[in-house]
């Protein structure tokens, strides 16, 4: 009788397993990691000890679960597949005004995990620098590809201010994008409009098309510059977002070690200032941010001309906030 109650068990614990990892892998999770989303950047700055002051305000917030779980800044919306999933559905009912980043996960009551903390109005929001004409290519990170499936794009409005939060009346519609996808990463073209400068916010939603209608909502911050070389930039702020962080020594080992990485100031990723970009720039970082060492040589921390170099003009375009 005992062996027949631990194989029931046993069978009991197995299917039960089955059926969990049948619905992990029918999820899709994911968010942008290009231009790099609010969420990403608080999970990439460290949610025990959080690189900058909008991080830690999130984990403080929301916990540092939710951080961890950055993939799952999702809503189950079958009604959007009922309706046939036009493009630019309506997703206000479920994320709306001052909650497009969270996806309107704010209460704990409703929610095993929230993301109010990435709807704090700051112009403070590290930013991806972009230029206006130009097409980048969009990249979206999904732990659990899922197809069928579509992606629409907004863009905020060239009358939205960081000062404001953000509100369905101030993002414009960009359109449904033909995706690529190779090894866990989606990938789709984008112009930003010409029109735009300054501080935007890009706003993607993933849907699932089928009967649970899952979608995952992104958001990344952008500064949108003419495209034209300043010289100005932060040293050390290898990404130029405006902020120096652990994103920051990735950037640079991305761009000594990976073909193709996108660089828009070379002189930046000099984190050291001895003349030469080399794996000691992103070591020396580091050291500056967790271990007390020496901080970056001017411009830092706030931008400006290189003064050991006469000819500046390896910045391809400005540094956010130069």
């Amino acid at each position: 009788m005992k062996k027949i109650i631990q194989r029931s068990y046993r069978m009991a614990l197995l299917c039960g397993c089955i059926v969990l990892l049948s619905d992990i892998t029918a999820l899709g999770h994911g968010t942008l990691v290009y231009p790099m989303s609010r969420v990403y950047r608080v999970y990439e700055s460290n949610p025990e000890n959080p690189a900058f002051e909008l991080a830690r305000d999130a984990i403080a917030i929301d916990g540092t679960g939710s951080y961890y779980s950055w993939n799952e800044v999702s809503r189950n919306i079958p009604e959007a597949v009922r309706a046939g999933l036009p493009p630019g559905y309506d997703y206000s009912p479920w994320a709306p005004d001052g909650q497009l980043a969270s996806g309107g996960r704010i209460d704990r009551e409703d929610f095993a995990r929230t993301y109010r903390g990435l709807d704090q109005v700051s112009p403070q929001w590290p930013a991806t620098s972009v230029a206006a004409g130009e097409i980048i290519e969009v990249d979206f990170f999904a732990t659990a590809p899922h197809d069928p499936s579509v992606w629409d794009v907004w863009m905020t409005t060239n009358d939205w201010r960081p000062d404001l939060p953000l509100t369905w009346d101030r993002m414009e519609y960009l359109g449904r994008p033909e995706v690529r996808f190779s090894e866990n990463h989606y990938y789709f073209d984008l112009e930003i409009p010409a029109g735009r400068s300054g501080r935007q916010v890009l706003w993607v939603a993933w849907q699932r098309d089928d009967p649970v209608g899952e979608v995952f909502f992104s958001t990344s911050d952008l500064l949108v510059t003419s495209g034209e070389a300043s010289g100005l930039f932060v040293r050390a702020d290898s990404n130029g977002d405006g902020t120096v962080d652990i994103s920051d020594p990735v950037q640079s080992l991305q761009a000594l070690f990976v073909d193709g990485a996108r660089v828009g100031c070379i002189s930046a990723l000099d984190a050291n200032d001895d003349g030469v970009v080399d794996l000691s720039d992103p070591i020396y970082t580091l050291a500056f941010l967790f271990q007390g060492g020496a901080a970056p040589g001017a411009p830092f921390p706030i931008c400006g001309e290189d003064p050991t170099d006469a000819e500046p003009e390896d910045c391809e375009i400005s540094q956010a906030g130069c």
